[in-house]
């Protein structure tokens, strides 16, 4: 399951320790954190994007429901491209290495 937030800069270091303290289950997520500016997005603060177990991503949604802010879906469409872009980029250099 996959699950894209947006936390305004003020409080993106505050989800990140939310997000870290549960060593059960939130911890062993995975969990990329991108500033928006660094998407080409102006926005002040960054997305988090939640990739896991069904049950881990609902512990994620728990801990940090505070921090997230309601934003334009096309924000979101912009982040989700530019993260997969980065993927296939990454992906390409490992391809290279053998």
């Amino acid at each position: 399951m996959d699950w894209m937030i947006f936390v305004k800069r003020e409080n993106v270091r505050k989800s990140e320790e939310k997000l870290r303290s549960d060593f059960n289950l939130a911890a062993k997520q995975a969990i990329t954190v991108r500033d928006a500016k660094s998407l080409e997005i102006d926005k002040d603060g960054s997305f988090f994007l939640i990739t896991g177990t069904d049950e881990g991503v609902a512990k994620c949604k728990e801990l940090i429901k505070e921090f997230v802010e309601n934003i334009d879906e096309k924000y979101f469409d912009t982040a989700k491209k530019k993260l997969q872009e980065e993927v296939d980029k990454a992906a390409e250099g490992f391809g290279g290495l053998f």
